[in-house]
């Protein structure tokens, strides 16, 4: 369940809180971040067993995925001007100077070599950090002030700065975040465009050509190809112009011709189409509680709760002919979220609106084939490997009883449900291991599990410190947990070996602290 479908990559990370170290927040950044963290102080409240159903809760919008790259793991310091990078085969530390506070990071796809870049909050500008054959390079760019988030093109030539107003607290109304970045990272130059009011979310084009800003004023359309970038076109989603822009979920096709737009309690999708601003209407069965598109863009399914039915929407065919669509219900469940799988074959079914512990499994590609599946503890979000083989489910449990499922998705098998010693607070997803770690900050307990698929064991490590992002360095078989601690703290875990390292003092020369466990 995604605002926007930005596609997959081969590793699949999320974090839970719109800020953390693998954004290299401050802790008071991190504090005020909204997450189902381990003292629930901002976390939606597990539903009662005779809770009646409320909304649907975008419990995926609010994880980031942390910052690795091929081989290496990218830790910002706000405090010191610096940026770390720990290779994930050696575990040898550097660290270098970027700007004043380097605080948002991102990796870059699609390099041969290693490559992330960082927002440096105070002197507003950003710092390129590039490996090449073992030497470090870097670059700075000027950027628009205010910024806070990242989009980057799936090549890795452009790179956006832009800023989430819901990333700051208390801004006021008047501050409307319109300025954002284009970073050429190809041609080394550095453009600021005025979009729309607050934009929530920024896509690319399948070919790059172009980039989207989703904004409470519409969709921006900016062109890439010009000899600088500019804003092309804005596109009303609505036809309604005081319509409360908050209650719009948009999703933008891969190919960047089509956005569909669903808006809490209204029964109809809105088709817009990008090149020329028409709008077609799609009328479901109910209120659309939620919507989601495959990652290759040719189909969106629409789940509507009242009715526990769910549309699914041949793209682009539905623009043309809103009428013609497949339809499904499944009778006896509850259901008002949808998760598809990475592969784009199938959907998750479930309710994080009250305490249901169940999910449907539905094929997409013969929509009338469905099962469901008890998991023994509420639904709070579902979450695929890359191959869409298996499932991650998190449980929406109190601190004293947590849990996370493992669900097989390719076989007709029960899922595992595994205790954990916290609320989980962090998930990455490989084909053939998952990561979870958990966090109380009341109980002063940590921990990170490491699940091996397809057999659904499952390891528990300890941590000394509360865990702020995970991730998995393919490459070198190891998965991570950066952690809050004043001189900087990451754990690795070999996925084979199961042998886990700490590292401590980044900024004074990282040392392993112990080399068998956390």
């Amino acid at each position: 369940m995604t605002r926007m479908s930005l596609g997959r990559n081969a590793l699949i990370t999320f974090f839970v809180g719109m800020l953390g170290a693998g954004c290299g927040s401050s802790d008071s950044d991190f504090a005020s971040a909204p997450s189902f963290n381990g003292d629930n102080s901002e976390s939606p409240a597990a539903p009662g067993a005779d809770t009646p159903p409320g909304e649907e809760q975008e419990i995926e919008s609010f994880y980031e995925a942390p910052v690795a790259t091929s081989r290496f793991v990218w830790i910002a310091n706000p405090t010191s001007g610096r940026v770390a990078y720990v290779d994930a085969s050696t575990l040898q530390v550097k660290t270098v100077d970027a700007g004043n506070a380097p605080t948002y990071l991102a990796g870059l796809p699609g390099q041969t070599d290693d490559a992330a870049i960082v927002l440096n909050v105070l002197s507003e500008d950003a710092t390129l950090l590039r490996i090449v054959n073992g030497a470090f390079t870097s670059q700075t760019f000027k950027t628009a002030a205010k910024t806070n988030s990242w989009a980057i093109s799936k090549d890795g030539k452009f790179a956006i700065a832009w800023g989430d107003a819901r990333k700051a607290d208390s801004a006021p109304k008047t501050e409307g975040f319109q300025d954002l970045t284009i970073l050429d990272l190809v041609k080394g130059t550095s453009t600021s465009l005025a979009v729309g009011y607050r934009p929530v979310a920024i896509s690319f084009s399948a070919t790059d050509a172009k980039a989207y800003a989703v904004t409470q004023d519409g969709i921006a359309v900016i062109d890439l190809t010009a000899a600088a970038p500019k804003v092309d076109k804005n596109i009303a989603i609505s036809a309604t112009p005081t319509e409360d822009p908050g209650t719009r979920d948009v999703s933008i096709t891969p190919d960047g011709t089509l956005a569909l737009v669903r808006r809490d309690g209204v029964a109809t999708i809105s088709v817009v189409s990008l090149d020329t601003g028409t709008r077609t209407e799609v009328t479901l069965s109910g209120a659309v509680t939620d919507l989601d598109l495959t990652p290759l863009g040719d189909r969106a399914v629409a789940v509507v709760r009242s009715t526990s039915e769910v549309a699914i929407l041949p793209v682009p065919a539905i623009a043309q002919d809103p009428l013609t669509f497949g339809k499904v219900t499944i009778t006896g469940e509850t259901i008002g979220s949808v998760s598809l799988s990475s592969d784009g074959s199938s959907g998750l079914l479930y309710t994080n609106a009250s305490a249901v512990e169940r999910l449907t499994l539905l094929s997409l590609s013969s929509p009338g084939t469905f099962r469901t599946v008890r998991v023994y503890a509420p639904v709070l979000s579902v979450h695929t490997t890359p191959d869409g083989a298996h499932a991650t489910v998190l449980h929406a449990t109190s601190e004293s009883e947590s849990a996370f499922s493992l669900l097989p998705l390719a076989a007709a098998l029960p899922a595992r449900i595994v205790a954990t010693t916290a609320p989980p607070y962090a998930v990455a997803l490989a084909n053939d291991r998952v990561v979870v770690a958990e966090r109380s900050d009341s109980k002063k307990i940590y921990g990170v599990d490491i699940a091996k698929l397809p057999e659904l064991t499952s390891t528990h490590y300890d941590l000394a410190s509360p865990p702020l992002s995970a991730g998995i360095v393919p490459s070198v078989r190891r998965a991570y947990v950066a952690q809050r601690h004043p001189e900087g703290r990451i754990t690795f875990v070999h996925l084979d070996t199961g042998v886990a390292s700490t590292l401590t003092g980044f900024e004074l020369g990282a040392r392993v602290v112990d080399g068998s466990k956390p």
